[in-house]
């Protein structure tokens, strides 16, 4: 707010922030929950962070503990998004920004991309507000379907 103050000098500012948690998973073996903070002013803007915790152990589940050594998890889970898009965009064609938008367009995820895990054990891939689309997509969630990871997914 400061810092829009600044910038504006004798124009009201108007600013809102909200930050706050969401239980995603809470079952026997799984705590996934999201912190997001929620940034307002004019448009608004969401980010948040996902920790998914293995109950049996307290520790930190990483994306990449999900997967066989070598597997190249990054590769299988972006092109089955990309074919999520292209599915989704074919119906609503500005619902994720595609080749010839004059935007940066999704090519895959990161090693340590946003995730949790849903009650039926699931991961589901999260992307922020604005990261693969324009504001009116929201934060994507993708489902990855069992079939889809099942060579590569550790048991």
């Amino acid at each position: 707010i400061a810092e829009a103050k600044r910038d504006m000098p004798g124009e009201t500012v108007h600013i809102g922030v909200k930050s706050d948690f969401m239980i995603k998973t809470d079952n026997k073996n799984i705590l996934a929950f999201s912190v997001y903070v929620l940034n307002t002013s004019g448009s608004s803007s969401t980010e948040q962070e996902f920790y998914n915790i293995d109950k049996k152990t307290g520790k930190l589940v990483e994306l990449r503990h999900l997967f066989k050594r070598n597997s190249n998890y990054v590769t299988v889970l972006s092109g089955y998004i990309r074919n999520e898009m292209d599915k989704i965009n074919k119906t609503n064609p500005t619902t994720f920004w595609k080749e010839g938008d004059g935007t940066d367009v999704f090519k895959e995820i990161d090693d340590d991309q946003d995730f949790y895990i849903n009650g039926k054990g699931q991961i589901v891939i999260c992307f922020d507000k604005y990261e693969v689309g324009p504001g009116s997509s929201g934060s994507p969630e993708f489902v990855i379907p069992a079939d889809v990871i099942k060579s590569i997914r550790i048991q």
